[in-house]
């Protein structure tokens, strides 16, 4: 498929540089490292005396390959690439540039296909890329442009169409759906709380209206709803559910649980979750309602504070997801690179998931907030963000587990999750 030429991406994006052995949390290390069969194809091909037999012993063609991004893979060494060497990549000193996988030369920009334009934006997974989207005080602001020659190569892209007529989904209203949601989650005159129990009733709307065959009051719900929040017509609603630390906190705890217990974990998300546990001074002799009371209190000391100057670090990562992931619809078609909701297919899921990643990194900040006091800032907010984002948005089982977990608890839409997450 040839490339559009339009561009849309958030206006960081080009400034973002690989730091190399600098990073403090490598994409080398913790992952399985797909190879596209192109590149398969040149390692076979490889005559260097050193790096050729090694090339050929360590990549192996992958059987359960759905892409041909992923038509082969790199063996791990314990957790890491065998090809590291003290931060950098052994395959690019050696050989060159030309010689990396589509996965690793692209990582961490993300690139998606909507009908002529394509859609790029970072992966928060890396903490370069992390620092560039997050630190900006102002709102996140999207260029869009020409450009005939593409930066990189592409390799197989995920594609939305606004044409499809075969799904139930309203993909007819992608680009407004898009934007009313970008607009609210910018909307600082609410705090981001007030904001996603907004986002989630909304998207709880767009799937009644799916599933009803009802589409074409796309247009009209998303007017009631922006002329809602102009006008603070849902504020008394809203303000009927109040704040449950405790339920929230074991809900996320089980989250996270279910993670950490579960595939390899980098070091960095485990150190953040044991600042947290200091934090609210969790304990084996702890009960919930404890812990839950001390969590609630580090949320009115600490974190209240924090998100009152730096709340936008948290605004931009969600406008972020909206973005990479083309939420709450999601691709009809193209696997791309293995990120973001594996197995979701509603735009109810979409959603809960997307509130699951914030719930954690939530949970998590107010704790490491306790931690930390008066020198919580934003290097822990960026260090909490990327860390909860490799861990748990690119696990390949995880989103299906949370669903499961989510269910169980009686937590079956998205409005139920946006409140549990109040505080």
């Amino acid at each position: 498929m040839p490339l559009p030429t339009k561009r849309l991406q958030p206006s960081g994006y080009h400034a973002f540089r690989c730091i190399g052995a600098d990073c403090e949390d490598t994409c080398c290390s913790g992952w399985l490292v797909n190879i596209d069969k192109e590149t398969y194809e040149l390692y076979q091909r490889c005559d260097d005396a050193e790096m050729g037999p090694r090339l050929r012993e360590l990549v192996t063609i992958n059987p359960a390959s759905q892409s041909g991004n992923s038509y082969a893979r790199i063996g791990l060494d314990g957790a890491s690439c065998p090809f590291l060497e003290r931060g950098l990549c052994g395959v690019q000193n050696r050989l060159g540039e030309s010689f990396l996988s589509i996965t690793c030369a692209k990582y961490p920009r993300v690139w998606n296909v909507v009908d002529d334009v394509l859609q790029r934006s970072l992966d928060l997974a890396c903490p370069e890329a992390a620092r560039l989207m997050l630190l900006d005080p102002g709102p996140m602001a999207f260029d869009q442009a020409e450009s005939s020659q593409p930066d990189l190569q592409p390799g197989e892209l995920c594609e939305l169409t606004t044409r499809d007529a075969t799904s139930c989904k309203p993909y007819a209203y992608f680009r407004e759906i898009r934007a009313f949601l970008l607009e609210l989650l910018q909307y600082r005159a609410y705090p981001i709380w007030k904001r996603l129990v907004i986002l989630a009733s909304f998207c709880d709307q767009l799937e009644q209206l799916a599933e009803a065959g009802q589409n074409a009051q796309v247009p009209a719900s998303i007017q009631w709803f922006r002329q809602a929040v102009a006008g603070n017509q849902l504020d008394s609603a809203i303000q009927q559910h109040s704040a449950k630390p405790v339920l929230q906190l074991g809900t996320v705890l089980e989250l996270i649980v279910a993670r950490i217990t579960v595939e390899y974990v980098a070091p960095r998300f485990l150190e953040c979750y044991q600042e947290f546990k200091d934090g609210i001074e969790w304990t084996a002799q702890s009960s919930m309602e404890e812990i839950g009371q001390r969590y609630a209190a580090a949320h009115a000391r600490e974190f209240a504070p924090f998100l009152e100057r730096h709340g936008h670090m948290l605004e931009h990562y969600l406008v972020n997801y909206v973005h990479r992931t083309l939420f709450p619809l999601g691709p009809q078609k193209g696997i791309g690179d293995p990120h973001i909701d594996h197995k979701v297919e509603t735009i109810r899921e979409h959603c809960l998931l997307m509130l699951v990643y914030y719930g954690v990194i939530q949970t998590v900040l107010i704790g490491q907030a306790a931690f930390h006091r008066t020198e919580f800032g934003p290097a822990h907010a960026i260090r909490a963000v990327q860390s909860v984002a490799k861990a748990f948005e690119h696990n390949l089982s995880f989103a299906e587990r949370a669903l499961k977990i989510l269910d169980a608890k009686g937590i079956r839409n998205s409005l139920s999750m946006a409140i549990l997450l109040r505080n």
